[in-house]
């Protein structure tokens, strides 16, 4: 175990760390002043558990050769007590039997993810966040399938979630907030279970937790709305005209074919202009009054 953190050590990080010490297990530089690139000597520590170098002035990309670390089985550990950022929280381990984790946060990384880093199966911790990360997650993300912890937050990372994501089953904490996300959140998965906040910051992610509904959401439902609406319509138009053409035939018919009945309407009709005169009469009388 090399654990150098918390001090005001600069430089650059050494790359005759894999030569000196093939076995070293923990190697913790965090809360330094360390800056260059990270060297791909630290690709050939295979019995690395935990590599933290966050909190530093690390800039470049990640090394495409990461996933040839956190190989060992998982029954090798360390017997001294050691003190680590674990979901977001400082504690003191023990031992670090069956943990892997690797952590470069608040540095100045830049580039894309590199695809092989969803071959490190073995993962159980990954925080990436603070940095200045671009490009698509990796579609095989999921494969990390031991990943209990993932932090990628403020970078400028983009595109959509893969649809991978949904085979993170012990996934208990994962902040994506302050990206460049797009696109739906997968759905059916433990994702929509995460807080909204997790998800902050990405103007186009859309889906559950989000309030934000994806574009094409509800159109389906409003035309059928606008369909009932015209049905409706159409509906209300037909039985007024059915109606009013019925009503017309039962009264015309009646007197085309019953003479009497005829007779007496036109009576009917007669009496009641009569009467229409004799009021409109007496009216203008009282008027004239």
């Amino acid at each position: 175990m090399v654990d150098l953190g918390n001090n005001n050590l600069s430089g650059k990080i050494p790359t005759w760390i894999d030569q000196s010490l093939k076995n070293l297990v923990i190697l913790r530089l965090r809360s330094n002043e360390f800056n260059g690139i990270i060297p791909f000597s630290l690709c050939s520590l295979a019995a690395i558990h935990v590599l933290d170098l966050s909190h530093n002035s690390i800039s470049g990309g990640l090394p495409h050769c990461f996933n040839n670390i956190t190989s060992l089985p998982t029954n090798t550990g360390v017997g001294e007590n050691v003190e680590l950022v674990w979901k977001g929280i400082e504690r003191e381990f023990p031992n670090l039997i069956g943990m892997r984790s690797i952590d470069i946060s608040s540095n100045y990384l830049i580039g894309e993810i590199p695809p092989s880093i969803a071959s490190m199966t073995e993962l159980k911790s990954l925080n990436l966040s603070r940095n200045k990360l671009t490009g698509k997650l990796p579609e095989d993300f999921g494969n990390m399938k031991m990943l209990e912890s993932l932090d990628l937050s403020r970078n400028r990372i983009s595109g959509k979630i893969p649809s991978s994501f949904a085979s993170l089953n012990f996934l208990s904490v994962l902040d994506l907030s302050h990206n460049n996300l797009s696109g739906r959140i997968p759905s059916g998965t433990q994702l929509q279970g995460f807080n909204a906040s997790q998800y902050m910051g990405n103007r186009g992610l859309c889906g559950p937790p989000l309030t934000q509904s994806c574009p094409g959401e509800g159109t389906e439902i409003d035309n059928k709305e606008h369909d009932n609406d015209g049905l409706i319509s159409l509906g209300f138009f037909i039985s007024v005209v059915l109606g009013f053409v019925t009503g017309f035939w039962m009264v015309c018919g009646s007197l085309l074919l019953k003479t009497s009945w005829r007779y007496a309407y036109f009576r009917f009709l007669d009496n009641a202009k009569d009467w229409i005169y004799v009021k409109t009469v007496v009216y203008k009388a009282k008027l004239q009054r």
